[in-house]
């Protein structure tokens, strides 16, 4: 099995069109490097539910998007609606059974989501060391709404920013847009309860 397949799969078993909508493409996005519990939020989210049973270390990231374009500026959106971290092969995570690691509300958006671990969280929004880069999170938001506002050469908006936060350690934040006001968190285990991946969905 591909992983296009297999996010294919995932998509339409996971994300109710009612709520969210189902991607159109699929993409590898870039590789987030783990040292903590791992959060997909809004910037500045209140509140926050962490999946922690998730091996330290760096993985990839696959992403669904859509296309839309903004009605007021015509600018075409690449909207996130589902990203993926695997930690085994497809064949293994197609077999898995996806339980919501969280049963409660996880704010994200309205425009933006960030997949983050603490480490980066607190760079950003706490006590941790602070990126030279970015005195505050209001700056790292502003370079990223900027990032993410930039086409490429066709003409086209990309849909994930990939911004180190934390030197020490790798830690790194992959900002998406988003059109939606929560996230949920899937957690894939195979028979022996092993962790093989992650799904994230915005709704």
């Amino acid at each position: 099995m591909d992983i296009e397949t297999l996010l294919r799969d995932l998509a339409e078993e996971h994300i109710d069109e009612s709520l969210g909508e189902r991607p159109e493409e699929f993409h590898r996005a870039a590789d987030l490097t783990v040292t903590s519990g791992l959060v997909f939020s809004s910037p500045d989210a209140l509140e926050w539910f962490t999946c922690d049973d998730v091996p330290i270390g760096t993985h990839p990231v696959h992403v669904g998007v859509v296309r839309r374009q903004d009605t007021e500026s015509g600018r075409e959106l690449a909207l996130v609606t589902m990203a993926l971290i695997p930690f085994a092969e497809p064949e293994a995570i197609a077999e898995a059974e996806f339980e919501d690691a969280f049963d409660d509300y996880q704010p994200l958006g309205p425009d933006l989501g960030f997949l983050w671990d603490g480490t980066a969280m607190d760079a950003l929004r706490f006590d941790g060391p602070r990126p030279d880069a970015f005195p505050d999170l209001d700056a790292f938001v502003t370079h990223v709404e900027a990032e993410l506002a930039t086409a490429d050469p066709t003409g086209r908006t990309p849909s994930w920013v990939d911004v180190t936060v934390d030197e020490r350690t790798g830690a790194n934040v992959l900002a998406f847009p988003v059109n939606a006001g929560g996230a949920d968190c899937y957690e894939g285990r195979d028979a022996e309860g092993r962790l093989v991946a992650l799904l994230f969905t915005a709704s």
